[in-house]
């Protein structure tokens, strides 16, 4: 039986208020919330990214990509920052970040559709690498 029980939207928007007033005895972020806010973050960058490449020139998808990740991070600061300091603590973080990363890689026109997903994360990791400067987590392999 699955006792999982995914965080409200009321919860996540407390996460991030909390975040937004940091205090000296913050309380901790759980991997579920985590989760929670990266799903919240890869649901607004999909959006971006769709309408970056409805409008992008011939030829300009990775830039286009670029700007939009960057406009959300511009947009979203405090939500970018829960999700980057978590990266560094939440392995389950970690391996959902691989979603973001498949889809740069798609949106930037830098794989296929039938790329193996394995492949397309890497591609995807080099290329936000490259535009953030910071480089993303690997995935801890058993």
């Amino acid at each position: 039986m699955n006792t999982y029980q995914a965080p409200t939207y009321a919860e996540l928007n407390a996460v991030l208020d909390q975040a937004r007033r940091p205090s000296r005895t913050p309380t901790p972020v759980s991997d579920a919330q985590l989760l929670g806010l990266q799903h919240r973050w890869t649901t607004m960058l999909s959006a971006r990214l769709d309408q970056a490449i409805e409008d992008a020139e011939y030829g300009r998808l990775a830039e286009a990509t670029t700007e939009a990740w960057h406009q959300l991070a511009v947009e979203q600061p405090v939500l970018r920052g829960v999700l980057d300091s978590g990266l560094g603590r939440s392995e389950a973080l970690t391996d959902a970040l691989d979603g973001e990363l498949r889809i740069l890689a798609l949106a930037a026109g830098l794989v296929g559709i039938d790329t193996p997903e394995d492949r397309a994360v890497v591609v995807g990791r080099e290329f936000r690498d490259a535009f953030t400067g910071t480089p993303a987590p690997l995935r801890r392999v058993a």
